[in-house]
């Protein structure tokens, strides 16, 4: 056997003496700083860093503009949030505005919420959702903390359709205070009113204030309207042109008051 041994390295002394050399050369540049060795390193680093970094910038994009996305996200959700917040604070405030008011009036006052503003047949048509079913009907008069708005038109069972003072055919018979002049008014434009034919003798100044004088078949004596901002004379020159603004924010209503159980 160990003849055979010796014929094979004999026969085959060439590759085995080549295999070795090869593995003793391994160990070699294993354990030795080989400058060779380094330098094919090092090339194969720069190529692997040109072929690798592009793909890690792409992916450092992509999470980057996911992060961006996320984060866009959020601070919408926070905007919202604090929009929704800032909502609630401004209708809270705004009805204990008028739930302080309906404690303070005399009258007794139902409230009411605004279903639908509109416009039908050139009038300022709002809907409420009370009804005959809380003794609402035709001619009761609606306010809300800051002055008068209107009137009921109809009622249905469970809401009712109403018109506002600001229609152009509306006429409010009104006193001008502290003077105690009476005297028609009428919507001008925008949130303006306009009274007419009051006479050049009669002293009125801007800032005075305009109340519902109590002559009306419909409207109560004394709900503030609205305070007077110009005073001129008419082409006639024997009357004034009377202007003010009215103390509602008709575009801004939400809730209203519906005045009950009063002596027209």
């Amino acid at each position: 056997m160990f003849a055979k041994f010796y014929d094979f390295i004999i026969r085959k002394h060439l590759e085995v003496l080549t295999i070795i050399f090869v593995g003793i050369s391994l160990i070699l540049l294993s354990q030795t700083e080989n400058h060779v060795i380094f330098s094919l390193q090092t090339k194969w680093k720069d190529v692997s860093s040109f072929v690798e970094k592009p793909i890690l910038e792409q992916q450092r994009k992509r999470k980057v503009i996911e992060e961006n996305k996320q984060l866009r996200m959020d601070v919408f959700r926070l905007n919202q949030e604090i929009s929704h917040l800032r909502s609630l604070d401004t209708e809270n405030e705004r009805l204990r505005e008028m739930l302080g008011f309906r404690d303070t009036s005399k009258y007794e006052l139902l409230p009411s919420l605004i279903l639908y503003k509109g416009f039908k047949s050139g009038a300022n048509i709002i809907t409420l959702d009370k009804g005959r079913n809380d003794n609402v009907h035709k001619n009761d008069i609606i306010i809300d903390k800051d002055g008068l708005i209107g009137r009921i038109l109809s009622s249905g069972k469970r809401s009712s359709i109403s018109s506002m003072i600001i229609e152009p055919d509306v006429r409010v018979s009104v006193r001008i205070n502290p003077s105690r002049v009476y005297g028609i008014l009428k919507w001008h434009h925008g949130n303006i009113f306009v009274i007419e034919d009051i006479p050049t003798n009669i002293d009125i100044k801007p800032g005075w204030t305009v109340t519902t004088s109590g002559f009306s078949e419909i409207y109560p004596p004394d709900i503030p309207i609205g305070v007077i901002t110009d005073v001129s004379s008419s082409e006639n020159g024997f009357t004034y042109l009377i202007y003010g603004d009215y103390f509602v924010s008709f575009k801004t209503l939400h809730e209203v008051f519906i005045l009950r159980n009063y002596e027209k």
